[in-house]
């Protein structure tokens, strides 16, 4: 780091250069016990907060590639979120990587589990992205092994994506459709730096509270998380 100081009317900047320490923190620093009883409170709160059960799931939830019910389930509640607030969308997109755990196991399902699931403050952002550019993210995804989608299908062959359909029908490479996906990927996040310049809005939704509130919504009606393999993303034969 460095602050520059203007001396005399000419404006001459001298740099003043700052050395920086490094201290390793180990077992053998002790806590400040003041602090850990400040914040003890917080942390019991925190901590019934996340055991908290928002619903259930009566079968287990595999991440997995090119498709898994998982990212099935990301991607379907991204999709019906999206649609709540510009009913033109018709695809949703997760990548494979924000999702951070690698199953859901049959039972009660915690919000603390939810955190561990999508554990970073990405929103819900709509993307108006010509057919063209659908067609390149497909095959980004492609060589990544498939990512979840919604209202999307494709198949990988040689890691490149063919046999491309939105909502059933072949993808037109001159039509411009509506997406939504999160907005580390609008930022050009996990090398989609070709999204980076599309026309596009901010719900201010994170996707976190986005599962959270479909979790919930589904238990008030007594029914489970529940997502199935539809080969969205296969490989072709």
């Amino acid at each position: 780091m460095s602050v520059c100081f203007i001396i005399s009317c000419h404006k001459h900047y001298y740099p003043v250069a700052y050395t920086s320490k490094s201290y390793a923190i180990d077992t053998a620093r002790v806590a400040d016990s003041a602090y850990v009883r400040m914040l003890q409170p917080y942390r019991q709160r925190m901590e019934e907060q996340m055991q908290v059960v928002i619903g259930f799931t009566d079968t287990l939830l595999a991440k997995g590639r090119p498709e898994g019910a998982l990212g099935n389930f990301t991607a379907d509640a991204m999709l019906q979120e999206a649609k709540r607030i510009n009913p033109a969308v018709a695809i949703a997109v997760a990548n494979s990587g924000g999702i951070r755990i690698s199953q859901l196991a049959p039972g009660n399902i915690t919000l603390g589990k939810v955190y561990e699931w999508m554990p970073y403050d990405n929103a819900l952002v709509i993307v108006s992205i010509p057919g063209s550019v659908l067609l390149q993210f497909c095959g980004h995804m492609a060589v990544n092994g498939g990512w979840p989608v919604s209202g999307l299908s494709y198949k990988i062959k040689d890691k490149q994506a063919i046999d491309i359909k939105v909502g059933g029908l072949p993808l037109k490479e001159k039509e411009v459709y509506v997406l939504a996906t999160n907005d580390y990927l609008l930022y050009g996040g996990d090398n989609c730096s070709f999204l980076t310049s599309l026309k596009s809005e901010t719900t201010n939704r994170f996707i976190r509270d986005i599962l959270i509130d479909e979790i919930r919504n589904l238990a008030k009606q007594n029914k489970p998380v529940h997502a199935y393999i539809e080969k969205r993303v296969s490989y072709a034969e």
